[in-house]
């Protein structure tokens, strides 16, 4: 394969090796989702055997317990292979090469031994993991359509971040719904996936004081018994419901348990990781891919264990609803000092050569009139500038990755014939900025830059190319994905569905997606309940102390600020499209004292947010927007938060 870089095809053991880019590397680790043997080594060797000498032999068993026997059996076997896909069972003592041999993937947790260490014999069948087996689900009501639910980390909307998603564009956007004004609650990693997971504004799962332990002022721990896992999480009510849920990849930066949460069937999870040698929880077990070769790419060992998942749901006997809940790194940078960027996979490094971060009106704009984090900024260097474009560029050469995930995902969905049963949603966990107010990256502030994310959902009963503009946040994804289940949204969270918003032909929508319709516009119909929509968003993010990124400091404790974001066609002329900010010190964690500076756009006329209106906005209207931010800041629960 021209992608493959120097990995030689000696042998394939898949059915079907006119693979994407994708799946030539992520195949040979469909073991992960399938079998026992990799989901309980301690080391797994994505492509390659493990041995010391000439001997192979190859032959077909039903397990991986089997092929163990097997090469136990025979004298000269120091490793066993177990392929997935026709159980070709390989029994070898792998000449030395400086290259492992590719398309097959060793159950086997030996290193490639060096010339003098000798063979030494395969380990035995590791102990299964300790994790309690999920509870068992009541039968799902007749019809309940699948979900995949795909997340990105860091993708912004407005500065052409589903640029590169050309097949995701066919897949989803031209076959589904986009939103117009989709934002993100809170702009930074842990708590805007905890908002998610809980559909819960900050205010009600943040911990009691700034100084406690949390992620990233989460109020979550590892343990399964915690509140956020036993109390709020999102898996049990589609559990309740028959439903089988898989999550894979990253969850939450910190605190994600060893064993499933409550409600998850499939675990196999980070907290975003490497894009090389990624370290997974795979229900119970810690699996580390580092054998050095193509197949640890992230995205692509994500991509691999879900559809193996997805694959299996689709081919059991028995056939429950499914969840694929599937969130990868990209297109987050690699972590590090100096300037960081983001990782592509090798065959897209050349990608998208000359690519420049947009150059949008307040790029490295100097803004004296804005929050003193703003005020303060120097500008952006050539050097920082040039980096800043350099980042921007890796982040697209790792979303070809992505694009690749999301279109072999559909189609292993279209080719089961079961397309018009499955809803897919795709969108991110924050936005992002690339020189914006001259700080060269990263997101933690109230622009639209940072909190802009895309959405898209794709099914039964959704108009293909559509769109619509009802202000929306992440908080309100899980209530949504409940309703295409059947399910009502919990008294616990405080988002509200937006399925009776965008099913516009319920006649091909699944029935328990219809009776959901039909219960949340019981009242006014459909028309009345989007009458009832909200056109106020609350945003709110407390400051994670000094953050430098490429020489810039880009947050710190008083950059804690509670926002309200207006969308509200109807309003009169200038009040349309407003974000009113309120900023104070984390000290103030309660808002009990006024806030210490303020800002006010109409994005209307200033879409970029360049002239702070506050001081010279009338008072009625300061105090109007005021009111409506203090009564969100203060909701709990679906009743008072919409």
């Amino acid at each position: 394969h021209n992608h493959c870089g120097t990995i030689l095809a000696f042998q394939f053991h898949e059915q079907n090796t006119t693979m994407s880019r994708l799946r030539i590397f992520i195949t040979v680790m469909t073991i992960v989702g399938m079998a026992n043997s990799a989901e309980v080594v301690t080391n797994v060797t994505g492509f390659g055997l493990t041995a010391c000498s000439n001997f192979e032999k190859e032959i077909t068993t039903s397990t991986w317990q089997d092929c163990y026997a097997a090469c136990v059996r025979e004298s000269t076997c120091t490793t066993y292979t177990w392929h997935t896909e026709g159980g070709a069972c390989t029994l070898a003592k792998a000449p030395t090469r400086s290259k492992p041999l590719a398309s097959t993937f060793s159950g086997s947790s030996l290193p490639i031994p060096s010339s003098s260490s000798g063979c030494k014999r395969p380990p035995g069948p590791p102990k299964p993991p300790s994790c309690p087996s999920p509870a068992p689900a009541p039968p799902a009501k007749a019809g309940s359509p699948n979900i995949v639910f795909f997340l990105t980390d860091d993708m912004d909307h407005m500065l052409g971040g589903w640029t590169p998603m050309n097949k995701a564009t066919a897949a989803l956007t031209q076959q589904g719904a986009t939103a117009d004004n989709w934002f993100i609650h809170t702009p930074v990693c842990c708590p805007s996936r905890s908002e998610l997971l809980t559909a819960r504004y900050f205010h009600n799962i943040r911990v009691a004081a700034p100084g406690d332990r949390g992620c990233m002022h989460v109020n979550v721990s590892a343990s399964a018994d915690s509140d956020f896992y036993a109390k709020y999480y999102f898996a049990p009510h589609l559990q309740r419901a028959g439903y089988t849920v898989g999550i894979f990849g990253k969850h939450l930066n910190g605190d994600n348990p060893s064993c499933p949460p409550p409600g998850v069937d499939r675990w196999f999870a980070n907290g975003g990781g490497t894009y090389y040698n990624p370290q997974f929880t795979s229900d119970g077990t810690s699996i580390v891919f580092n054998n050095g070769t193509y197949s640890n790419y992230s995205t692509a060992v994500i991509g691999n264990v879900s559809l193996a998942w997805i694959r299996g749901q689709l081919d059991a006997p028995t056939r429950r609803p499914f969840m694929a809940y599937i969130a990868v790194k990209a297109p987050h940078i690699e972590d590090g000092a100096g300037w960081p960027v983001a990782q592509p996979a090798p065959w897209y490094q050349d990608a998208y050569p000359g690519i420049r971060a947009p150059r949008t009106p307040n790029y490295n704009a100097s803004c004296q009139d804005h929050h003193w984090l703003i005020r303060q900024q120097p500008p952006m260097t050539l050097e920082q500038a040039q980096h800043a474009d350099e980042l921007y560029r890796s982040r697209w050469q790792t979303l070809l990755s992505v694009d690749d995930l999301v279109a072999d995902v559909v189609t292993a969905v279209e080719n089961a014939d079961v397309a018009d049963k499955t809803y897919f949603i795709f969108t991110s966990d924050h936005g992002y900025r690339f020189g914006q107010f001259r700080m060269p990256q990263g997101k933690w502030n109230v622009y639209d830059n940072d909190l802009r994310i895309p959405m898209v959902i794709r099914g039964p009963g959704i108009a293909a190319n559509s769109k619509f503009a009802f202000p929306a946040s992440q908080v309100d994804m899980m209530p949504t994905i409940l309703g295409l289940a059947g399910v009502a949204t919990p008294p616990t969270m405080d988002g509200r569905s937006i399925v009776p918003l965008v099913v516009s032909n319920a006649s091909a929508a699944p029935p328990t997606t219809v009776d959901h319709i039909n219960s949340m516009a019981a009242d006014g119909g459909v028309d009345g309940y989007a009458a009832s929509w909200r056109t106020e968003q609350l945003i709110e993010y407390y400051g994670l102390g000094d953050v430098v990124r490429y020489e810039h400091l880009e947050d710190t404790d008083n950059n804690t600020f509670r926002a309200l974001r207006v969308v509200d066609a109807k309003a009169p002329a200038g009040e349309r499209n407003m974000l009113l900010a309120e900023f104070t010190s984390i000290t103030n964690w309660d808002y009990n004292q006024p806030a210490d500076e303020f800002e006010l756009f109409d994005l209307d006329s200033d879409p970029y947010q360049l002239k702070n209106l506050y001081a010279s906005a009338p008072a009625a209207l300061k105090s109007k927007l005021h009111a409506s931010l203090e009564r969100l800041y203060r909701c709990q629960g679906s009743a008072t938060c919409n």
